[in-house]
C-alpha cells in the first residue's frame, strides 16, 4: 500500500507522486507518516520534507511553514514556498535557494508574524540543511 503525497504553493504544484513515507517538520515536532496512518491535521515549520519513495531512495524538498492534512492515505501539505532541493548540485543552485528561502522568511517578517531573532534562526537552519545536502 502506498501512500500519496501533493506538496501545493500558492503559484504551483510542487510534488504530486506516491511514496512509501513521508517526513515532516511540524510545530509539536518531526513526524513520519506511513500508509494507513490515521488522520491528522498538522502545523509546519519551516525545514526538510523528507519523501520516501518505493525503490527506497529519498527525496528532500525544503518547505516553508503551512498546514498538513492526512485522510485516507493521501496527504496534502499546502506551504508558503518549497523548493526540491533533491537535485542541488552545484554552490549557484544552492546559493539561489538561499535566497529564495531568505525573501520568503522576511516577507513573513514584513507581514508581522516573526520576529528578527527567528528570521535569524530560520535562516541558520536553511543553511545548515542545504550544506549537508551539499556534502552528499
Amino acid at each position: 500500500m502506498a501512500l500519496f503525497v501533493e506538496i501545493i504553493t500558492p503559484n504551483r504544484v510542487i510534488c504530486s507522486r506516491e511514496v512509501a513515507s513521508l517526513v515532516v517538520n511540524s510545530t509539536m515536532g518531526e513526524i513520519e507518516i506511513l500508509p494507513e496512518h490515521r488522520p491528522i491535521v498538522a502545523l509546519l515549520e519551516v525545514g526538510s520534507t523528507h519523501l520516501k519513495l518505493p525503490n527506497g531512495q529519498t527525496e528532500t524538498i525544503a518547505t516553508s511553514s503551512g498546514i498538513l492534512k492526512l485522510e485516507n492515505d493521501r496527504a496534502i501539505l499546502v506551504v508558503e514556498e518549497a523548493i526540491d532541493i533533491h537535485g542541488l548540485l552545484s554552490t549557484a543552485t544552492a546559493e539561489y535557494a538561499k535566497i529564495l528561502a531568505k525573501e520568503a522568511l522576511k516577507a513573513t517578517i514584513n507581514q508581522g508574524n516573526l520576529e528578527q531573532n527567528e528570521l535569524d534562526q530560520l535562516e541558520a537552519k536553511i543553511r545548515a540543511e542545504l550544506n549537508k545536502k551539499l556534502q552528499k
